[in-house]
């Protein structure tokens, strides 16, 4: 990676110009699919099953993370990783299948389009967490450093602001008589799938940066001792430690709907006031989050994502002890919370591996703490379980604890710049 912050790599405005696209179609595709909301809604109409609501979220995180470190071995000493990107798009195919079956009317048989439909997802999970690979080693590559935070902020600006549009159009669709269940759900899906194709575009036209050297480490030593490498690196070690207690906020995220509107007595549009107050506080978060990246570092970032992470299971909690009345009419923080870790993954926690992996090294330290990462993919299932065996309160309130452990990890950081 290019250290001098004033030279630009070849093609760098092409390139930037590229990941941005692919970065804000993403994001508003994104939306129509949200694994803390959208998902678990739509599992929601076809089970009462809190395990099975679960079972959407982390599938969705195990099909991203578990293949990674795999996925890095096998092109970490290949001299071009952009192959390795664009195959992975296939999977993004799997929300038209699964608008297709809607239609078709398959949810008649809610076992059979539950199948499909987790299927589908572990599709599409594995095949963009096999481009992500790929795809933060080429921007590394392509664009510098200080131009990323940049880049991050822009892209979740832009994707944050046209994601208050699908939010509300989701809130439309669900409300409408029009489109009962599951045409309502079909049509979102579809408008997922469709957002997806200028995304591909973009990510087919990237120029692909010259290789780095991978240093002192032949490429058989780096795939034979990664893990006595990266178990050397203290940094990485505190950093995803900290990552997997912050992460495992999705013990409880994947029922916040279920509560707002089974205990609270919210209705169910209010999904789409989630995901406008998801992406609003997002849109916030970033301008500001990439402010304090550029003047203060990352691991800032990653200290305020964490506090928010852990604020929204202990809005939840309050909120369902004290029983509703204002504080269910300000349930939609809990999601402002949501949004505001959502920034800081990027701008924070990946931006900050981004920096202390070595040269060349680059693909080995992003799969290997994706795939540690996946042991938090158990996280909703065990957060359904953990609900029908107690309550809301022993849910939120555990989930706030892992977190807040999460974050004082996150203080033994050290600084970067």
């Amino acid at each position: 990676m290019n250290k001098n912050p004033d030279t630009f790599p070849p093609h760098y405005r092409r390139n930037f110009v590229a990941f941005l696209v692919d970065y804000v179609c993403f994001g508003v595709a994104f939306n129509f699919f949200n694994p803390t909301s959208v998902l678990p809604a739509f599992v929601g109409q076809l089970t009462t099953s809190a395990p099975v609501v679960g079972l959407a979220s982390t599938i969705f995180r195990g099909g991203w993370l578990l293949p990674q470190l795999a996925v890095a071995r096998l092109i970490n000493d290949k001299p071009r990783k952009k192959p390795c990107l664009l195959i992975g798009t296939v999977g993004r195919a799997a929300f038209w299948v699964i608008g297709l079956a809607l239609w078709a009317g398959l949810a008649r048989y809610p076992s059979a389009m539950l199948a499909l439909f987790f299927a589908a997802i572990a599709l599409f999970s594995i095949g963009d967490g096999t481009s992500s690979v790929a795809w933060f080693d080429l921007v590394a590559r392509a664009v510098p450093a200080k131009r990323r935070a940049r880049l991050f902020g822009a892209g979740q600006v832009i994707s944050g602001v046209l994601g208050i549009g699908a939010g509300a159009l989701m809130g439309l669709i669900l409300d409408s008589p029009r489109f009962a269940f599951p045409n309502d759900y079909a049509l979102i899906f579809g408008l997922a799938g469709v957002v997806f194709i200028p995304s591909f575009v973009a990510l087919f036209a990237i120029r692909e940066p010259a290789p780095e050297s991978t240093g002192s480490q032949s490429d058989s030593q780096v795939k034979g001792g990664w893990f006595k490498l990266l178990s050397t690196d203290s940094t990485f070690l505190v950093l995803t430690a900290s990552r997997i207690l912050v992460g495992l906020v999705d013990i409880a995220t994947p029922f916040y709907v279920g509560h707002a509107s089974e205990v609270l007595g919210l209705p169910e549009s209010v999904v789409g006031e989630f995901v406008i107050a998801q992406t609003v506080a997002g849109v916030i978060a970033s301008v500001l989050l990439s402010l304090v990246r550029g003047r203060w570092g990352a691991r800032l970032v990653i200290r305020i994502g964490s506090v928010s992470a852990m604020l929204g299971p202990l809005f939840a909690l309050v909120a369902h002890l004290v029983g509703g009345g204002w504080l269910a009419r300000a349930y939609p923080f809990v999601y402002v919370a949501i949004g505001i870790l959502n920034s800081t993954w990027m701008l924070g926690f990946f931006d900050y591996l981004l920096e202390i992996a070595p040269d060349g090294m680059r693909p080995a330290y992003v799969g290997l703490s994706n795939t540690i990462m996946g042991v938090t993919t158990l996280a909703p299932v065990a957060g359904g379980w953990l609900l029908e065996a107690t309550s809301y309160t022993a849910l939120f309130g555990l989930t706030s604890a892992l977190v807040g452990v999460g974050f004082v990890l996150a203080l033994g950081l050290r600084p970067l710049e």
